[in-house]
């Protein structure tokens, strides 16, 4: 038998090798195994039961607000927050101690929360498995009384996320609106959009229209915990996603109006302001009384406050510069005499029957807020003077289809459709509301008497005067009312189309409206907005109330030939609006207009207001 040839006994030393090497494999792994499953069987057991992987979120901070000038308004910052997290699965045999009295008591004092509230957080966490927040933005004292009793507390950690602050405080509140914690009906039906338990959201103002632009996008991250629910380590195998953070607003808001406008509303109780741009229709300021902090609503409120900010009757929460609807009064004079001239009806020069302070019609006395009267007047002197008995009967010959028309073509009547939520809409009646209401034709035909001097049954916001006088000083030009200029670092957005028509009428139609205007603040009813130096046009009003005293309205546009903020200003129960709404839009412009020296020039004296139960200018 011939002997094996050098290479096969090379191949099969090599077969050899790789067998020995291969078995050698085996025996390893199954010494391994050995050791895992019998030798430290108990070690590894324990192991498993108590180390979880858990997926957190990383809250993404809200995007930040800018007025026109990079003047920050809001902004979210890190804060600390106190959380339970439920027990995991297979540690359920934990989860009774987190609901016992001994420990709720504990962690109630700790985070100095009611006991009844923790409890009703903690329970709801365990059933649904998500976390539940017990402090916000907690102080150092509890942060560090909750760290020394960590170990006595299972499921109670503190997590860093961010924290919606606003700097200014109350300041432009009612415009920025706030963010607030979702609560379990948003939860639901928002669910496919990614909100989780303790995410703030926009609830109202800009906060709530923009919510989509200024919600980030959160993160997250798996990391390791014990039984207690306590983590451990971060899971190195899968890397973290982070959170990405809001778009930023940048607004029309100017913070030099804004506190202008607030510092003069100071001493309001109830009434709203609003400055608009009249050349192009951007919100400058916005005001409403009463006024809250909307950093409280970041924080987290208590019942008792929730109760305090919604019980009292004064609706802080209500935004009365858009959703407040009150009579225009004599302010919608400017609508009568732009619907006349426009219309033909009369002239500058027009004169009617004398006011001796009354008019009869229909077997009726319609006063002047004047009792004396005014005597014989032209158009510009009556709109100067704010006399009924004129205007009574430029209404008269004007009809209401043509006052109608003007009141909704300049803005009133309407939603403005400016880019805040919950917006009124104001109301103008026409022919065929009244005949609806009272039957076809059965309408008394003297209700034109009341309309055309802004009582009756109109009702407009705030926003909606101002609207109006901005586009009196544009000379009629449609404009839309809008308070984002721009989102995140793009270029600033295009004025967004008006939704009136706007009046297209010749100088004739225009020069005397704002001649007659100039002359209400120079030596009418509207003396009270004289500002040093500065050529103002504006139109009281006082408004009828039937549940208390009347309401003061002014709106104004400066300087009258160049018009850059317009204004409108409504003071609830209080009198008559040359008497009190006059004066904060003067105040407002000798801050905006007048050099810091002259700022505090005391007002020109107004008389005391007599309105009593009439209406009045």
């Amino acid at each position: 038998m011939r002997s094996a040839s050098p290479a096969r006994r090379d191949r099969e030393r090599r077969f050899a090798a790789l067998v020995t090497i291969t078995l050698a494999g085996f025996a390893l792994i199954v010494l391994g195994l050995l050791r895992l499953q019998v030798v430290e069987h108990q070690r590894y057991r324990q192991l498993s039961e108590e180390n979880r992987i858990r997926l957190e979120v990383l809250r993404a901070p809200r995007g930040a607000i800018f007025d026109r000038n990079g003047e920050l308004l809001a902004d979210s910052y890190p804060s600390f927050n106190i959380v339970f997290r439920p027990m995991p699965a297979e540690s359920t045999a934990r989860t009774p101690a987190t609901v016992r009295a001994d420990w709720v008591h504990r962690v109630s004092a700790l985070v100095e929360a009611d006991s009844s509230t923790i409890h009703q957080l903690v329970r709801a966490a365990n059933r649904s498995g998500q976390t539940a927040i017990l402090r916000r933005n907690a102080p150092f004292a509890i942060l560090a009384g909750i760290e020394e009793h960590r170990a006595q507390l299972p499921g109670v950690e503190v997590l860093v996320g961010p924290l919606r602050r606003y700097p200014h405080g109350t300041l432009a509140a009612h415009l920025l609106g706030y963010a607030g914690q979702i609560n379990d009906r948003d939860l639901e039906t928002r669910a496919a959009e990614g909100y989780h338990p303790g995410e703030l959201i926009g609830r109202t103002g800009l906060e709530r229209s923009f919510e989509g632009t200024l919600r980030g996008q959160d993160g997250a991250e798996y990391v390791v915990v014990n039984a207690m629910g306590k983590r451990v380590s971060t899971l190195t195998e899968v890397p973290p996603r982070p959170p990405v953070a809001g778009r930023s607003l940048v607004l029309t808001l100017d913070l030099k109006v804004q506190r202008a406008l607030e510092d003069a509303m100071a001493g309001v109780v109830r009434g709203a302001a609003v400055a608009i741009d009249p050349r192009d229709g951007g919100i400058l300021a916005m005001v409403s009384r009463p006024d809250y902090d909307p950093n409280e609503f970041s924080r987290g409120l208590t019942g008792a406050r929730w109760k305090a900010l919604t019980g009292d009757g004064s609706n802080p929460l209500l935004n009365r510069a858009i959703q407040g609807q009150y009579p225009p009064g004599s302010t919608f004079k400017i609508v009568t005499m732009v619907a006349a001239l426009r219309e033909g009806v009369a002239r500058p020069e027009t004169m009617f029957q004398p006011c001796y302070g009354s008019y009869q019609f229909g077997g009726r006395s319609f006063g002047c807020w004047k009792p004396s009267g005014h005597g014989s007047l032209d158009l510009v002197s009556a709109l100067q003077h704010s006399c009924d008995v004129y205007f009574y009967q430029l209404g008269m010959r004007l009809g209401l289809p043509r006052l109608e028309a003007t009141a909704r073509a300049l803005g009133l009547g309407g939603r403005t459709g400016v880019d805040l939520p919950q917006e009124s809409g104001g109301f103008i009646p026409s022919a065929d509301w009244y005949d609806a209401r009272w039957g076809n034709g059965h309408w008394r035909k003297g209700v034109i008497l009341n309309l055309a001097i802004g009582q009756g049954e109109i009702l407009v916001t705030p926003i909606q005067l101002a609207l109006m006088a901005g586009e009196v000083a544009a000379d009629g030009r449609a404009l839309r009312p809008h308070v984002v200029l721009s989102v995140g670092d793009g270029p600033p957005a295009t004025p967004p189309h008006p939704l009136q028509t706007g009046i297209k009428a010749e100088a004739a139609v225009w020069d005397p409206v704002h001649q007659g205007l100039e002359q209400v603040v120079a030596a009418g009813t509207g003396t009270a907005a004289r500002v040093p130096g500065l050529a103002v046009a504006g139109k009281t009003g006082t408004a009828q109330n039937p549940h208390g005293k009347d309401h003061a309205l002014f709106v104004c546009y400066a300087p009258a030939a160049q018009p850059t903020i317009a204004m409108a200003i409504v003071i609830e129960n209080i009198g008559h609006g040359g008497t009190f709404a006059a004066p904060v839009a003067a105040q407002t412009l000798r801050q905006l207009f007048l050099a810091d020296s002259l700022q505090k020039r005391v007002a020109p004296a107004v008389r005391p207001d007599t309105t009593g139960g009439v209406h009045g200018d």
